[in-house]
């Protein structure tokens, strides 16, 4: 019995030493691992740039000896996003979208990166100068739409009229009976300016041949004249 004991004991001893050594590895790995020295140091891990309105700057410098900044490789993942001066350092927004902008050093597999956001001043609001216009049936007339903020980055607008055969409208140009139609009598349309960016909405009224007390039959019967 005494033997048995014995060997029970010394089997303990070795299950334990060896759970020791096990678990003390696995720590000084995990340590390892997380001191695990940079090869290279970015400036900047990520920027968000407006389009037309900001530049950011990146640098890179080796942090291993016997590398120099001419031994680091750049490379863009979406170079029509933002592009990267190596020279100057500077990153320059393109268009509205994301890139990653890398170095790695020459020769080496590390890849340390720099996330760039390009985002861009959003339209908040859109205005006419004309709320209401008059017009004879040949008459013409311009709107001009207003985009706020003054430097938001997309100013297009688009226009529409409820009735083109009684007025059209071309980038704001109002005309009435567009296609000379002798029998076209008078009426009111409603002309609107959309933004395409943000979708804002404003609109106009035009009323043609009937003012100031005017009123034109729409087809006219010839039999009263």
């Amino acid at each position: 019995m005494k033997t048995i004991n014995k060997y029970l004991f010394l089997m303990l001893g070795l299950g334990a030493a060896t759970c020791f050594t096990a678990c003390g590895s696995d720590s000084d790995s995990d340590s390892g691992f997380a001191t695990e020295p940079k090869e290279v140091a970015m400036s900047q891990e990520s920027m968000t740039l407006l389009l037309h309105e900001e530049e950011g700057n990146l640098t890179a410098s080796p942090l291993l000896e016997g590398y120099s900044a001419n031994d680091i490789i750049w490379t863009n993942s979406n170079p029509s996003v933002a592009t990267y001066d190596e020279t100057t350092g500077t990153v320059t927004a393109k268009e509205v979208g994301k890139t990653t902008i890398s170095a790695r050093l020459r020769g080496r597999s590390a890849v340390p990166s720099c996330y760039v956001n390009v985002s861009y001043v959003k339209v908040t609001g859109l205005t006419l100068d004309k709320s209401e216009i008059n017009l004879s049936r040949t008459g013409t007339d311009v709107i001009t739409a207003t985009i706020s903020p003054e430097n938001a980055c997309y100013k297009d607008v688009t226009w529409t009229s409820s009735d083109p055969s009684i007025a059209k409208v071309e980038n704001g140009k109002i005309t009435a009976n567009p296609n000379n139609d002798p029998l076209m009598g008078s009426g009111t349309v409603k002309i609107t300016a959309t933004s395409v960016d943000q979708g804002f909405k404003a609109e106009c009224i035009v009323n043609v041949g009937q003012f100031s007390g005017v009123i034109y039959p729409s087809y006219p019967d010839k039999q009263q004249w």
